[in-house]
């Protein structure tokens, strides 16, 4: 029995449904998981786009593992999706971590390299792909643990989703900003102008100029 412990979104039942092909899985999308592991004791729980804290009770009784996208020990923390992009980072990696006490600072049970090309849906579809082959490694044991080494980063959660204008110094970074929340359950990257809010979708870069979609509305 595992738990796939996530946001109901397109990409996590995506996950879920291939899961479940080939293993007794449970998914949860809110607290309830916690009262259903002292009735199912479940051999694994894996956390998927997972942002509350587990309790410690929760995550020392049972295998707990959370998927981390980043390069380890840097890119830990909030929204490091989002940060990674802003930095310009293209190649990165999908972490089936140990949960601990610590965010994102468990030993990696494994990895796969992926890049953040795309917009956020493309990239989270990804992820997801991916993280099928590294639960599926988790269960069966193919898996060496390893302590994460080098210097440790910590992101902030992003709150914000305006595009700054006055701080990007080419096209690429305002088309950074968009992609980088075009995704289901996400604030679109917008634009606040007088009475009105400019909401950006679908954004296509071709290296001389964005094309996308705009929603004006009057606020």
């Amino acid at each position: 029995m595992i738990f796939l412990v996530s946001k109901n979104n397109d990409w996590s039942q995506t996950l879920y449904k291939k899961l479940s092909i080939r293993h007794d899985c449970l998914f949860y999308d809110d607290d309830s998981y916690m009262c259903a592991a002292q009735r199912q004791k479940p051999d694994w729980i894996f956390f998927l786009h997972w942002s509350k804290i587990v309790p410690s009770h929760i995550h020392q009784k049972y295998s707990c593992v959370v998927i981390h996208t980043g390069n380890l020990p840097q890119n830990r923390g909030g929204s490091p999706i989002q940060n990674q992009i802003l930095e310009g980072i293209v190649k990165t990696k999908v972490n089936a971590l140990q949960m601990s006490d610590e965010v994102d600072a468990g030993d990696i049970y494994c990895s796969a390299p992926m890049t953040l090309q795309g917009d956020l849906t493309d990239i989270w579809r990804t992820i997801a792909d991916l993280s099928y082959d590294l639960i599926c490694k988790c269960i069966s044991g193919d898996y060496t643990l390893q302590k994460q080494l080098g210097m440790k980063q910590v992101y902030k959660r992003r709150k914000d989703n305006e595009i700054l204008f006055d701080k990007a110094e080419d096209l690429i970074q305002i088309y950074n900003q968009i992609r980088m929340l075009d995704a289901e359950q996400y604030p679109s990257a917008q634009l606040n102008f007088k009475n009105y809010k400019l909401e950006f979708n679908r954004a296509k870069f071709n290296g001389k100029e964005i094309i996308a979609d705009v929603k004006i509305t009057r606020t």
